[in-house]
């Protein structure tokens, strides 16, 4: 997800200048372009900003917290309450860095190799194509898989207790 809101955030002052015609858009727009001279480092820094506050949205550590105290869970060495809270924000944002980190480098791996080989061939791959590729295959995958278990079961004859039982 923060992929694809930051690349709708860097569209959009190409849609309102294509809209309003501001001068200031228009250069707005030149400059944020997928070959504009801040697209990458505003495309990095919106990502890294929509996965921290995604993460976040997602997972509120007060209501987690909240929730494991009243299952009577905890974490262990954590006490309940406000320390699981505070341990639960420390370690969503460390990992949260680390997944803007892999989600930027995600994201501007084609761009990045277009420019330095001036090849036009990965046009088309976006960080977004690049998860929907990953997802569907990981899916595929684990189907194969799981037919693969399904004929194994089928072979094996089970002990009918009904036909035997006196």
């Amino acid at each position: 997800m923060p992929i694809i809101f930051s690349t709708s955030s860097l569209a959009l002052p190409g849609t309102l200048a294509r809209f309003t015609g501001i001068s200031v858009l228009k250069k707005a727009a030149v400059a944020l372009n997928p070959g504009g001279s801040f697209y990458l480092p505003t495309n990095i820094l919106l990502i890294a900003f929509f996965n921290y506050y995604y993460t976040f949205l997602q997972l509120d550590p007060d209501d987690v917290s909240e929730q494991l105290k009243r299952q009577g869970a905890s974490i262990p060495l954590v006490r309940p309450g406000k320390s699981t809270a505070a341990f639960l924000k420390t370690v969503l944002s460390r990992i949260s860095i680390l997944g803007s980190v892999f989600l930027a480098i995600l994201a501007a791996g084609p761009a990045v190799i277009e420019q330095t080989t001036h090849l036009t061939a990965f046009r088309g791959f976006a960080g977004t194509s690049v998860l929907i590729l990953v997802g569907c295959a990981t899916d595929t995958a684990r189907k194969v898989q799981a037919e693969i278990i399904s004929q194994k079961y089928k072979n094996i004859e089970f002990y009918d207790f009904d036909k035997y039982s006196p």
